[in-house]
């Protein structure tokens, strides 16, 4: 149940992000909004986390935890924002369901996790519900530039990555200090990417408005509280079961756009809904997901 509840909350972060990443950029360049955002995650990790830090230096995995957050976290937000600023968001909706199959396949490959026939499965219904819920099959997407598709999709595999790396560094390390030291990384990469945002139009858009500025600090103790639920999980449980549980990101997404922002509601959000429900089901609680289970390699990860 705390797992479940750890995904979930997760999950949560990841779908209200993308609205907030929206709300975010009508005021702020997008390497600009991930600057504030890991400025405040990194923060508020290293003074929790600040008695276990130990325990990576003791691993020895400290610079290579700085590194995954280098390149997986602050690479995959600075492609993720400027993405969904540039795209349109039917592209980014499919792209975001996508993730899910990156993060199993990694674990797969890099890891050596190995999903029931229940997981593929279900990862094959949660990609069919999130393609359905994005309305490519109904609606005209609009343009869709090369770039905005190929940043988009450099999220995939940069998370994926990130997930992987987690998965084998984290061993013996406590999850406070691995999400610190990888959002202090995502931090580290995202400063000299402001770069970009002075390239394309500024680093501010006007003067910044109450809604964006409670958008970023929201990605910021979102992040923070996110990431950390996600090192927690990665360390007791394989990459494909989180992997499904991420199909639920796109669909809170939606729910949290149409409270917050105000858009419009589809009958093909509802059947991509039913299908991921019965994706995350199968997962779950099918009768074989037990077999996705893995020892706990850290017994202080609470």
């Amino acid at each position: 149940m705390k797992v479940r509840l750890s995904l979930l909350l997760m999950v949560m972060f990841f779908g209200g992000s993308l609205p907030a990443y929206k709300w975010a950029s009508i005021n702020f360049g997008p390497a600009t909004s991930n600057l504030i955002r890991f400025a405040i995650a990194a923060s508020v990790l290293l003074v929790v986390a600040r008695r276990h830090l130990s325990t990576a230096v003791q691993a020895g995995a400290v610079r290579r935890l700085v590194l995954i957050g280098v390149f997986g976290l602050g690479l995959m937000a600075v492609f993720m924002s400027t993405g969904v600023d540039k795209g349109s968001a039917t592209v980014a909706s499919i792209v975001v369901g996508l993730e899910p199959i990156g993060v199993a396949l990694a674990g797969v490959l890099m890891v050596g996790d190995k999903p029931s026939t229940n997981s593929w499965i279900a990862l094959v219904i949660g990609f069919v519900g999130a393609v359905v819920a994005s309305g490519i099959f109904t609606q005209t997407t609009g343009p869709s530039p090369l770039l905005p598709s190929l940043l988009l999709l450099g999220t995939v595999v940069t998370f994926s990555i990130y997930t992987a790396n987690v998965r084998t560094t984290s061993r013996g390390v406590h999850p406070l200090a691995v999400a610190a030291l990888t959002q202090l990384g995502a931090l580290v990469f995202v400063i000299p990417a402001l770069g970009l945002d002075a390239a394309d139009t500024s680093m501010l858009r006007g003067e910044p408005s109450a809604k964006a500025i409670g958008a970023v600090i929201f990605l910021g103790i979102g992040s923070a509280i996110a990431y950390l639920l996600l090192c927690v999980v990665l360390v007791n449980v394989p990459s494909n079961r989180v992997a499904v549980t991420m199909f639920l990101t796109p669909l809170f997404g939606v729910m949290f756009s149409w409270l917050i922002i105000g858009e419009d509601l589809h009958v093909r959000d509802g059947v991509g809904a039913a299908l991921v429900f019965l994706a995350v089901w199968i997962s779950e609680w099918g009768p074989s997901w037990r077999r996705d289970q893995v020892p706990v390699v850290y017994s202080d990860a609470t």
